[in-house]
């Protein structure tokens, strides 16, 4: 089973074609946020999440797409709490073009990692060291450029092709 995370202003590009690229290959997938209230996405539509924080069932992967600001959540408890209880039951954790943000702030991303544009520059400056290409795994983590990266890191994750 796959979840996405809903971040207020996340990547809807990012999520669509995780959960489609999921229904193509077979696997379940559902969205999961701090609530059940619509959670606004960046182009300006609103998703209403599968599960709340407390009734989502445990994924075995996690997809963090993009978001404007995502390392701002990583300071709500609810969303740190959330990350906490799944951490250790996850295969693969998923990052979206930014998502690295989140991640470090919550103390649970990896270095080396693969980041690009302004996102690898702030990494790096706070210390992370940078693989290149556009997706990489270190340990769990899979840090990607975003948008069709997400597709090859989860190809490599499930060993097979994901045809759209």
């Amino acid at each position: 089973m796959l979840a996405v995370l809903l971040l207020p202003e996340f990547s809807e590009l990012e999520a669509a074609l995780f959960l489609e690229a999921a229904r193509r290959l077979g696997l379940p997938a559902y969205t999961v946020a701090k609530g059940r209230k619509g959670t606004p996405a960046l182009a300006g539509s609103v998703w209403t999440p599968t599960y709340a924080f407390p009734a989502a069932p445990p994924p075995r992967a996690l997809l963090i797409p993009a978001a404007r600001r995502p390392e701002r959540m990583a300071q709500d408890p609810a969303y740190l709490d959330f990350l906490s209880a799944l951490w250790e039951g996850l295969e693969a954790v998923f990052l979206g073009s930014n998502a690295h943000l989140f991640l470090a702030e919550a103390g649970r991303l990896p270095s080396p990692v693969a980041a690009g544009g302004e996102v690898g520059e702030a990494l790096k400056a706070r210390g992370y060291a940078l693989l290149p290409g556009p997706f990489a795994r270190t340990g769990k983590v899979y840090g990607t450029a975003g948008g069709l990266a997400l597709l090859s890191a989860l190809a490599d994750w499930v060993g097979k092709e994901v045809a759209l």
